[in-house]
């Protein structure tokens, strides 16, 4: 992408989003999404992204009736964009752009059929890529990710796009040149790994040691990501990145788990000009526990891009 669209991109895309990986069931008709339906209504002005994933993709042909319910809820508030979730890898990430053409392709169909099937009406506005690659070296994963891309935006150019490889990685420049609306450059734990549950988290302690979010200040993770990407706070490049921060429970190291600590956070996240964000205290499929329940993140995340 030019330059100057960079620069426009960055303009209309000042507040931060909060971009959610929603694979939590709907039990009881969507009864059991009502912390985020509580979030859309009570923060109207924050965009919540959701990341739909009924069964590692979109699973059958037309969501069950949970699903129907729930997402058709979800559509009438202004202020949701659903995309669907899909994956490029065979063995959880360990080998990425390896999943077969035909069958994440199917996945990409099958999530936009579900806006026009009938008696369904779920308004899927773009694709969430997981197990996306961080390493430009191997040039079949750049075309891999770029006719992924053109495929998605085939119908609809604005389609939102997102790749997810969750580590900064040593050549994602080629994969923000495929102009995705956001890459999750950053993924990871703020409690200490000691602390983790592997029932409850998301960073499982058996993957070995990771270094706590903001163990060293409020910001330095951030920086720390920009600096590994070769930009700087307030880039068209920031604006297109999203973090994900998970386990925020017990402590980092120097500071506690709590919604003094989490405020600051979420504010350097938005002051350095990061485009989307999640924070959360318990794994993907539970969004009411505290302190970074959706609803407060939603909160502090609302008035951190009120204060900007």
């Amino acid at each position: 992408m030019k330059a100057s669209s960079l620069g426009l991109f960055a303009a209309v895309a000042a507040a931060t989003d909060l971009l959610i990986p929603f694979y939590q069931y709907p039990a009881d008709k969507g009864a059991a999404w009502n912390e985020v339906f509580w979030s859309l209504g009570n923060n109207t002005d924050l965009t919540h992204t959701l990341v739909i994933s009924p069964n590692n993709g979109p699973g059958g042909a037309a969501p069950d009736d949970n699903y129907a319910a729930a997402t058709e809820t979800l559509a009438k508030f202004g202020n949701a964009r659903m995309i669907g979730y899909v994956h490029t890898s065979l063995d959880d990430g360990a080998t990425r752009c390896t999943r077969p053409w035909n069958e994440i392709t199917n996945d990409v169909n099958t999530w936009f059929s579900w806006t026009s099937k009938a008696g369904v009406k779920v308004p899927i506005q773009g694709i969430f890529i997981d197990e996306a690659p961080s390493d430009s070296a191997n040039l079949d994963c750049v075309t891999y990710m770029r006719n992924l891309t053109t495929l998605i935006r085939t119908a609809d150019a604005q389609r939102i796009v997102v790749f997810n490889p969750g580590t900064v990685g040593t050549g994602l420049q080629p994969y923000y040149d495929l102009s995705p609306t956001f890459i999750v450059a950053f993924e990871t734990c703020f409690m200490t790994p000691a602390l983790a549950r592997a029932e409850f988290d998301q960073c499982d302690p058996k993957w070995g040691a990771w270094t706590p979010y903001d163990s060293q200040g409020a910001g330095t993770s951030v920086d720390s990501v920009l600096a590994g990407l070769g930009t700087t706070a307030g880039s068209a490049k920031a604006a297109r990145t999203a973090i994900l921060v998970h386990g925020f429970h017990d402590t980092n190291g120097p500071q506690q788990a709590t919604e003094a600590v989490l405020g600051p956070m979420i504010k350097q996240v938005v002051d350095k000009g990061i485009g989307a964000a999640f924070f959360n205290t318990a794994g993907y499929h539970t969004f009411s526990t505290g302190p970074a329940s959706i609803g407060a993140v939603a909160k502090q995340l609302s008035a951190a891009n009120k204060g900007k």
